[in-house]
């Protein structure tokens, strides 16, 4: 018997009988992954090596051998090019962001208390990209995700300077999220239709509530490839213009309510208007889209793909005048007369209408879209002269973008306290973050401020319960970009045309 051999007994022996080995158990051949992105590393030689370092983690007493010394060296190497990263620069936030792409969150929650300890704000694309980075996705049954990557969210927050919560709790998971009882502005109202039943039983377009149109009330005025979408998807996108009669919308004399505003309660900034769109306009609002056809949106490449959002199909709408006219002044007695201001004097500028570009989601059971921040967007809308579609129609010298989210909810018929917009603020105790929901109400909107690093709020689109369906517009509050600053967003990020943002999705 050889040396090593002998010194590997003697350990075994001294340890005792009941020393417990652990064995990590081989990953199956079914289960191996795809190769690595360059080609260099096989999937069985990949799964080895993790089986074998995930063994050793388990039993430590077996790295003393001196067989291990290589192994050792190689290890720390590899940690040290993670640590350090291999292409970004050595500036506090690229150091972060290194650390939240390689998942040491661990690595990243010391930096961030660091940032956090010397008041260094972060710009707002770096603030966005850790949080898409964290992916801290809620289960489908609606406990919290990743718990490092949750305490990274909190200490985010907080750098960012958002308003901390309040201490009144009424559940805590894992002591990473407190959650409070589902917010309902009010309960069901007469004359709600229930939507989705009615696409469950393939009634949506029934005579008694649908006719068919004599002539085109949509046509397509984008179409964009997947391969062009930024980032790069697996489907086509394509916007879809009304004509000024596609939504008949309901007289004022006719109206059963006229809207009233809700403060979201422990949520800075985020306020519901009730009965801005009626039943029989978000039915109308429906039909359209389901007649039409929603489109599919899956990453082709880069970190979205990697990501544990199920995102919801879509349709693509760019509103018509007439239409945003309406929505406006039914919203606008409602809304800030002028947009934030940050710490630095920037912002302030006019309210001045509705993005025309909808979103118009389709979330069906256990679909979720991680917490996010929402990204700024510019006016879309034709080119007066030629008639062709422009991501940003407003002239140079009088440019609008977005700072507040709107979040049109079509339908309530959802199952009981599921398909929320749940909003994410750090809680009075560091580390832990405090969760409100806020159920769907059909025909409200719910507003809350974006595009900027201090006011804008984390959310995520909440899981559907079993059998259920969430249908949900996305658009946003347009303010005069005048006087934005550092603040006006730079094209490229979160705004290609014709195409879903990593970042400013809706919930």
């Amino acid at each position: 018997m050889g040396k090593r051999a002998e010194q590997a007994k003697k350990r075994r022996r001294l340890a005792g009988p009941d020393k417990l080995r652990f064995v990590q158990p081989r990953p199956a051949q079914d289960d191996l992954g795809p190769p690595s992105p360059s080609g260099l590393v096989a999937p069985e030689d990949l799964e080895t090596a993790i089986y074998v370092l995930k063994t050793l983690a388990q039993n430590p007493e077996d790295l003393a051998d001196k067989s291990m010394k290589e192994l050792k060296r190689a290890t720390y190497d590899l940690h040290r090019v993670m640590a350090e990263g291999a292409t970004v620069g050595s500036s506090l936030t690229a150091r972060i962001s290194s650390a939240l792409q390689d998942y040491r969150f661990t690595d990243a929650l010391v930096l961030l208390f660091e940032m956090h300890a010397r008041r260094i704000p972060p710009k707002l694309g770096a603030l966005q990209r850790w949080v898409r980075e964290c992916d801290a996705t809620s289960r489908e049954d609606g406990t919290p995700g990743d718990p490092d990557a949750l305490r990274c969210l909190d200490m985010m927050l907080r750098i960012a300077g958002v308003t901390a919560g309040s201490e009144s709790v009424t559940e805590r998971n894992e002591a990473i999220v407190s959650r409070k009882a589902v917010w309902k502005a009010r309960e069901d109202v007469e004359g709600e239709i229930k939507i989705w039943e009615l696409i469950q039983k393939k009634q949506l377009f029934d005579p008694s509530h649908y006719s068919s149109p004599k002539e085109p009330l949509f046509r397509s005025v984008h179409h964009l490839p997947g391969h062009l979408r930024r980032p790069p998807n697996l489907y086509a996108s394509t916007v879809y213009g009304s004509s000024p009669s596609a939504i008949s919308l309901t007289p004022e004399e006719r109206r059963r309510r006229l809207p009233s505003k809700k403060d979201v309660p422990g949520v800075p900034g985020a306020f519901l208007v009730l009965d801005v769109f009626t039943p029989e306009e978000c039915l109308q609002i429906v039909q359209a889209a389901v007649n039409i056809g929603f489109e599919r949106d899956e990453a082709a490449a880069g970190s979205a793909k990697l990501k544990t959002s199920i995102l919801a199909h879509n349709f693509l709408w760019l509103a018509d005048k007439p239409f945003l006219e309406n929505f406006y002044s039914r919203l606008l007695p409602f809304v800030p007369a002028t947009a934030l201001v940050s710490t630095d004097g920037n912002g302030g500028g006019k309210v001045r209408g509705i993005n025309a570009r909808f979103r118009v989601y389709r979330y069906n059971e256990k679909q979720v879209y991680r917490p996010h921040i929402d990204g700024a967007w510019p006016a879309a809308g034709l080119d007066p002269v030629t008639g062709e579609y422009l991501h940003d129609s407003s002239p140079p010298s009088d440019p609008l973008w977005s700072r507040y989210t709107l979040l049109v909810y079509l339908n309530s018929d959802i199952p009981n306290d599921t398909g929320c917009t749940t909003f994410f603020l750090p809680s009075k105790e560091i580390g832990v973050l405090e969760a409100t929901a806020v159920k769907p109400i059909q025909g409200a909107v719910l507003c809350f401020p974006h595009g900027d690093t201090h006011g804008s709020l984390l959310h995520e689109g909440s899981a559907v319960g079993a059998n259920g369906g969430k249908l949900v517009i996305r658009t946003d509050l347009l303010y005069e970009a005048k006087g934005f600053g550092a603040f006006k967003p730079p094209m490229g990020v979160g705004v290609a045309q014709g195409g879903n943002a990593v970042d400013g999705l809706g919930s």
